[in-house]
């Protein structure tokens, strides 16, 4: 037999799929990301304010960065939303 190795892509893909199918592991990982982008910005806003605040460059790739990792979340918790109702439409449906 020969065993087949599964590519980093595939292995990304299948433990999205996981995350995004089941209710409960998707909250928990959004409760980690909201976590995380607050770590972001509060590290951003104080310690690193004054190093920021040295390089016009440095301060929108940050600021950019937070504001995409937080558009990220929002669209994450859309979905969350939207699965939500389709999954309580359907349990109601039938």
């Amino acid at each position: 037999m020969s065993a087949k190795r599964v590519g980093w892509a595939m292995m990304c893909a299948n433990l999205a799929r996981m995350i995004l199918l089941s209710r409960k592991l998707r909250r928990k990982v959004l409760l980690q990301l909201i976590i995380v982008l607050l770590v972001v910005v509060v590290v951003g806003a104080w310690p690193l304010s004054g190093w920021l605040a040295s390089n016009v460059w440095l301060f929108l790739l940050w600021w950019g960065l937070c504001v995409l990792y937080g558009l990220m979340v929002i669209l994450l918790s859309l979905y969350d939303m939207l699965s939500v109702i389709k999954e309580e439409r359907d349990a109601s449906g039938s």
